[in-house]
């Protein structure tokens, strides 16, 4: 009995998990189409303001889209574009995010506001990342180059050097 359990305890886990992943890979397609969506009205918004523009230039009467219309388009285009990407890289990285989180915040971040954590913390933190620089040479490489002199080093060579000092 002990093993029937066993079973379909692992069978009720594998077809959680795969409703998850179809909840999940469901959620990235809609994000996906939200981007495009406002991808293009953002492009649409853009052609519009630069007609616009061009029959002021050319002097021709100009239609009557009133640009402040176009302009404030355009703003609410790219704050639509900025939370729907935003939500598809959280998405991505950590699943879909449960009901009022902020999906600008890594899990991290949602609980340090969960227990009021101080600034202090957060900028140890970003202390501790650092940008650095890894140089790689080869050795074989270096010796092998027609740049070196192939001479070897010798006593002579040495006390040479030392009389031109």
């Amino acid at each position: 009995m002990k093993i029937v359990n066993k079973v379909g305890d692992t069978i009720s886990q594998s077809v959680n998990f795969i409703i998850d992943k179809n909840r999940q890979a469901a959620q990235l397609n809609r994000l996906k189409a939200i981007i495009q969506s406002e991808t293009e009205a953002l492009d649409n918004a853009y052609i519009a303001l630069g007609k616009q523009y061009l029959n002021i230039l050319e002097g021709k009467p100009s239609e009557d889209i009133d640009t402040s219309v176009l302009r404030e388009n355009i703003e609410n285009s790219k704050l639509r574009l900025k939370k729907a990407r935003a939500r598809y890289e959280y998405t991505l990285k950590y699943g879909i995010p449960s009901a009022g989180t902020d999906v600008e915040d890594t899990p991290e971040d949602a609980e340090c506001k969960k227990e009021g954590c101080t600034t202090e913390k957060k900028a140890d933190t970003e202390e501790d990342e650092q940008d650095i620089t890894i140089a790689y040479a080869d050795p074989t490489a270096a010796i092998e180059s027609d740049a070196i002199d192939a001479e070897p080093v010798t006593a002579e060579s040495e006390e040479k050097s030392d009389e031109s000092k």
